[in-house]
């Protein structure tokens, strides 16, 4: 635990320097509006900061702490700027059960967390001497995983760099879902914040080694195929299913209609 500790006071030192010396030069023109503005909620970071990461590092599943194929990833321990709003997380920091498959072996029941911001998939457990650990599971060896009831895939791109992409449906035909935040500054009473974007996602029709992207029910009908095309339409319209809005669940059981229908 104390090097854990150490790994992650290492990677704030940089952060919390900066922000000393933002706090500093503000004290030079010091008047008790501005302490309280400033110096306070600069405190106030550290405090939060700390039980953030005692928060993370005490989720635990002590039965794979010793497995060298899931536990070989680096230490996570990355933390947003202070005064940030939001999270970088898929939904929120609460880590959630799920199962993961790495080199063709799948494990169950791991406390799991997708950070989007980053494009991390991180895995808190309890290695065999009782400490608590947060790990990123290596881009090169996953393959895929599931939580919070959706399905992830590391899918290669024409340019051979894998990214991680929710897939909708079980047939040739799917839908891939490509989720991503931003951190973005802003500005408040001349003080600096940042926030987290809403969760984005980028729409693609995957078909066989295709992968064709669409924003909404008119480029959707354009990536079907010419046989689908005029059926998926009508079912569409008949369920009013807008797919840029579309639930997961309407989306699958619109899938299984697109594999179902016409051929290719």
């Amino acid at each position: 635990m104390l090097v854990l500790i150490f790994n992650n006071a290492r990677n704030l030192r940089g952060i919390v320097s900066s922000e000393i010396r933002v706090i500093y030069n503000r004290l030079n023109n010091f008047n008790g509006t501005s302490f309280f503005q400033n110096v306070i909620p600069f405190f106030l970071w550290l405090i939060m900061a700390s039980a953030y990461a005692q928060q993370t590092f005490n989720i635990a599943d002590p039965r794979y702490g010793s497995d060298p194929l899931l536990v070989n990833g680096r230490y996570y321990s990355f933390f947003p700027p202070p005064r940030t709003d939001g999270n970088q997380y898929l939904a929120d920091p609460q880590f959630e059960k799920g199962s993961l498959t790495i080199r063709k072996e799948t494990f169950s029941d791991l406390m799991l967390n997708y950070d989007i911001y980053n494009q991390h998939l991180l895995l808190a457990f309890r290695n065999n001497a009782g400490a608590d650990n947060l790990i990123i599971i290596s881009d090169a060896w996953l393959e895929k995983f599931s939580f919070r009831e959706k399905d992830f895939e590391m899918v290669s791109f024409q340019d051979t760099v894998k990214r991680i992409i929710q897939v909708i449906g079980s047939g040739p035909d799917r839908i891939g879902y490509i989720w991503k935040k931003n951190l973005e500054p802003d500005s408040f009473h001349g003080a600096r914040y940042y926030s987290f974007s809403l969760p984005k996602k980028e729409m693609l029709y995957l078909s066989g080694d295709q992968m064709i992207r669409f924003r909404n029910n008119r480029t959707f009908y354009a990536a079907l195929d010419d046989g689908k095309r005029k059926a998926v339409r009508e079912y569409i319209e008949r369920h009013r299913i807008n797919v840029r809005k579309a639930a997961d669940r309407t989306m699958a059981d619109l899938m299984d209609f697109c594999n179902s229908t016409g051929t290719k």
